[in-house]
Order: structure tokens, then C-alpha cells, then sequence
């Protein structure tokens, strides 16, 4: 037994997993914090795999120490032991593994085929792998009040504003409230974890990386034809009138004239050659979202075109800039960018096995998800 694990925690452990004989998952989750109760500064993760012929489950501890991992598992004789199942090929239900978690192809069969060309996808598997990971050995306390302000603000998140909005949301997507349930909480999980995560460096961080946050007002244009893109960007620099029936006043902006982006971009939208949005971002949502540099942005500029994930082409006319002060919603996004650098850490960090993809394409792409 590894020096820092209590003497008798693997035989309160084996008679633990011995009592889930015949239970379900949802109820073994439950009956967890019982457990860690009982030794709460011993990490803990309950994984789990279905018997498919009998609907059984077999259940196996994980307890993570300093130098490796110990896995203690027990199987009812009505269930194959896990080293076992030599016939089970898993590897054919598997897309990749980050640090024992697996994501499946159901869950990312529908991004495969763009996976290679755009990184924030494979992204995005690898930060919900690691943070299911950094969950599964917490304690939760999620009680019948707080739940319900999760549940609260994950429907006003999402415009479900009356029970039967949310019924019928729920049925289009085959939830039953008990998943719903489930969804909330762990999106409430990840909230707690990006708290803690960020306790006590949300100030130092702001006032290291302030200008990050400015608050940029801009009018947005999206094209499918780069040309057209093009073209409008140069004349939105240049000041002279625009748009397809060339009626767009000028605006003096520092001095300088150019063109009115706004009458401009209702014109492209009337004519249909482009969609337009009026939204304010911060800096690093303008390079994150639509790729388009704004480190240095101000009022007047024009950013752009830049190409789209989806394959469109974005020009973006800063109208204002507003400097970034420490609010609550400016704190929110402090948090998640100190979050997103705690995942990069762990990303660079994570040992990755890919099921699916050449092994070029699939060390190119797990290299690019280190930097």
C-alpha cells in the first residue's frame, strides 16, 4: 500500500464496492461521499462498465498517489472481470483517451470530419476530458436549493422561460429530467471548479492583462465570398461611399473620413451579399471567435476579413472602445481565461491516445494542442 494512503482504506473499500452488487450507477454516485467522508484527503474516482448481455455493472475505485494510480475493482461472479473481456475491442467505440478518459464516437462522430482542419474542436474534447477527470475525484454538494438555482439559470440561459418551453426542449433532444438534472449540475461542477481554480488571482491577472479586456463596439459582416469581403474592407479604410448602391455616408473618425459602417452594413444585409451583427467583444473574443487581430484595435479600425472556422469571411469596423474596468462581468471573464490557462497547462501536460485518424494527421493535431 503506497506510504500516503490510510492503512485501512482498501478494506473499507473492498467492502464498499462489495455492497454496489446489483446497484446503478446513479445510486453508486450517491452512495460515494460516504466514503470519502471517511477519508477526506484521499482522492477518490468510481468508474464504471455495463455488462451488455445482463445489464450488470461492474464498478472499479481509482485512488490517484504521488507515483502512479491504485485501481481496486470488484466483479459479482455473474460479471466478467474487466481483464477479462479480451473480446471487447474498445478501440472501435473510441475517438481518443486523455488521461484514462475516454471520448467515444457517438459523442464526436458529428465533428470528425472537420476535427483536422480546426483545432477548437479537438480542443474542446480534450478540455471536457480533463475536466471530467479533474471532477471525478472531488466531493460535490449539490443540495435541493442550489440545484435549483443551477436549473434556474441554465433556463434563463437558453430562453426556457415557461415548463412547457422546457419540455418541449427536452424532447427534442431525448432528455428526461433526470439527465437534465445531471447536465445542470455538472455544468454547475465545472463552475465551482473555475472558482476555486481562480480564487485570489482574479485582480493580479486583471491588472497584468487590462487592455485584454477592453470592451470593443463593433458592427460585424460575414461573407461567402472573400472578394466581396475584400472589397468592402478596403473601402471602409478608404472612407469613400459604399455599399451596392453606393449611398453609405462618410463619418470623420480621428480626423479622418470614412465610410459609415452601420449604413453600410444595413445596406449588404438589404441586399443579401452579407449577415451583419452590432455586438461589443473583448479583444481576445474578436481573435478567438472570428480570428481577427485586435490587440490593438481602436475606434475607427478595420479588422478583417479574416476566414471563419465554418469557411465564411468576417470584417469587423470597430465603432467604440471602451476601457475595461473590473465588474462583475469583466470578473467573469477574468475567471475564464485564467480557467482556459489552467487547461492549456494540463493539455500540455496530458498523455493522448487517438482511435481514430492517420498517426501523422493525429500526432500533428495532439502537438498543436500542446502549445
Amino acid at each position: 500500500m503506497p506510504p500516503t494512503m490510510p492503512p485501512d482504506l482498501l478494506d473499507d473499500a473492498l467492502r464498499w464496492l462489495h455492497g454496489l452488487d446489483g446497484v446503478p450507477p446513479e445510486k453508486a454516485k450517491e452512495l460515494l461521499p460516504d466514503l470519502r467522508a471517511r477519508y477526506p484527503r484521499t482522492r477518490m474516482r468510481l468508474l464504471w462498465q455495463r455488462e451488455a448481455a445482463t445489464g450488470d455493472h461492474h464498478y472499479d475505485l481509482l485512488f490517484p498517489a504521488p507515483e502512479g494510480t491504485v485501481s481496486l475493482a470488484f466483479a459479482p461472479d455473474r460479471v466478467i472481470p474487466w481483464p477479462l473481456r479480451a473480446t471487447q475491442r474498445s478501440g472501435e467505440q473510441l475517438v481518443l483517451r486523455v488521461n484514462g478518459v475516454d471520448i467515444t464516437m457517438e459523442r464526436a462522430v458529428s465533428i470528425l470530419d472537420a476535427l483536422w482542419e480546426d483545432t477548437g474542436l479537438a480542443r474542446r474534447l480534450m478540455n471536457a476530458a480533463l475536466v471530467e477527470q479533474e471532477l471525478a475525484t472531488r466531493r460535490t454538494d449539490l443540495s435541493g436549493g442550489r440545484l435549483q438555482e443551477a436549473m434556474d439559470a441554465f433556463r434563463r440561459a437558453r430562453g426556457l422561460l415557461t415548463a412547457q418551453v422546457v419540455r418541449e426542449w427536452m424532447a427534442e433532444r431525448g432528455l428526461s429530467h433526470a439527465r437534465l438534472e445531471e447536465i445542470v449540475a455538472n455544468e454547475a461542477a465545472v463552475a465551482d471548479l473555475r472558482g476555486e481554480v481562480a480564487e485570489g488571482r482574479v485582480e493580479d491577472f486583471f491588472a497584468a492583462h487590462r487592455e485584454r479586456f477592453d470592451r470593443l463596439r463593433v458592427v460585424r459582416l460575414r461573407y461567402a465570398d472573400p472578394d466581396r469581403a475584400e472589397a468592402v474592407a478596403d473601402l471602409l479604410r478608404a472612407g469613400r461611399p459604399a455599399g451596392p448602391t453606393g449611398s453609405a455616408e462618410a463619418v470623420r473618425v480621428d480626423g479622418e473620413e470614412r465610410s459609415n459602417a452601420v449604413a453600410l452594413a444595413a445596406e449588404e444585409a438589404l441586399a443579401g451579399v452579407a449577415t451583419c451583427r452590432m455586438e461589443a467583444n473583448s479583444r481576445d473574443d474578436l481573435v478567438a471567435l472570428f480570428g481577427v487581430p485586435a490587440t490593438d484595435a481602436r475606434a475607427g479600425q478595420v479588422l478583417g476579413p479574416a476566414r471563419l472556422p465554418d469557411g465564411g469571411f468576417c470584417v469587423v469596423s470597430v465603432l467604440a472602445l471602451e476601457p475595461a474596468v473590473l465588474d462583475e462581468v469583466t470578473r467573469g471573464l477574468v475567471e475564464r481565461r485564467i480557467f482556459d490557462e489552467w487547461l492549456a497547462e494540463r493539455r500540455r501536460h496530458a498523455h493522448v491516445e487517438w482511435f481514430w485518424g492517420s498517426r501523422p494527421r493525429t500526432d500533428e493535431l495532439t502537438a498543436a494542442l500542446r502549445v
